[in-house]
């Protein structure tokens, strides 16, 4: 049966079909003409075609214009829901969240998750979207679940470990903040030497990958020293409280602490610099932030674009 409907599809002038449904929609070969960007002459040809093909006048003349015959209204009632989606074969359309069905899948650390979900949250979560996000754990191995298509999308630091041909673009910028139990002994800032002193919990999303603030120290010359280290910043935080450890996140994670009665911030040594977040993806996925769907200002700051 598909062949045969092949075979049928192959002798037909789908071209044919775009100039009926414009002489239809204009009542007229000079204005269809126009629209068609070709000559009366040649529209007038592929009218006489098009009725060869399905075998009826489908048009035929009146004080009025154009007006379609019975077959040539059912013919149009079908090509007004066809060609949009034939023309998105050939070129997708621009991505509407309102109309849109895709299922995304994205990874990315907890702070950087922490960030974007409260966006995506206001924004999607509200009824008139048929988006759906989905967040997946953050782990080693992460680029070959995208370039397998398993993950469609990822959120990471700009430290330059991104396999080089994905694409990538810059989302935000985040600068470095420090969070301490309230009740401990330091101040509203921690100088380098007094950093370096300190016992600290270290989030480390790549296990034997050198953190970013680790890289700043080291070319410096300085190293910190750490007791523990785990993968999640929301965990580091519920370990501070009652202890004299120091922990170094990113600045879109503030109000997070701001929020717990038991944290308090401290400024960080000005030897940690800012650095952005970006979302990399496998050529051809769509760029969510074009859409506003993702944050592209600082969002400890709200300083604007990157």
């Amino acid at each position: 049966m598909m062949s045969m409907r092949l075979e049928k599809l192959r002798q037909a002038d789908l071209n044919l079909l775009v100039t009926f449904a414009a002489i239809a929609e204009e009542k007229s070969i000079t204005a269809a003409a126009s629209r068609l960007f070709l000559s009366q002459p040649a529209v007038s040809r592929a009218l006489q075609r098009a009725r060869a093909m399905f075998q009826d006048d489908l048009l035929v003349r009146s004080p009025h214009g154009f007006e379609l015959t019975l077959r040539g209204r059912k013919i149009l009632e079908e090509l007004e829901g066809l060609l949009p989606r034939m023309e998105n074969l050939v070129a997708p359309a621009a991505f509407d969240p309102t109309r849109e069905k895709s299922h995304f899948r994205i990874s990315g650390p907890d702070n950087v998750c922490t960030v974007v979900l409260l966006r995506l949250c206001r924004q999607y979560a509200n009824g008139r979207y048929q988006v759906q996000f989905e967040f997946w754990p953050w782990r080693s191995g992460i680029a070959e679940l995208v370039e397998h298509g398993q993950l469609d999308l990822v959120l990471h630091i700009d430290d330059g470990l991104l396999p080089s041909h994905f694409q990538s673009e810059r989302l935000y910028k985040e600068d470095w903040i420090c969070a301490v139990a309230r009740d401990s002994h330091f101040g509203d800032r921690l100088p380098l030497k007094q950093y370096l002193t300190a016992s600290h919990i270290v989030v480390a999303t790549y296990e034997g990958v050198q953190t970013i603030p680790d890289k700043q120290l080291a070319a410096v010359g300085a190293k910190r020293s750490s007791c523990i280290r785990v993968p999640y910043f929301g965990v580091a935080l519920q370990c501070l409280p009652g202890t004299e450890l120091v922990l170094t996140l990113t600045s879109g994670m503030t109000s997070v602490i701001k929020n717990d009665r038991r944290l308090r911030l401290v400024k960080a040594p000005q030897e940690l610099h800012a650095f952005h977040f970006l979302m990399a993806v496998m050529c051809g996925f769509a760029t969510l932030c074009d859409q506003q769907s993702l944050p592209t200002g600082n969002p400890g700051s709200q300083q604007g674009k990157c």
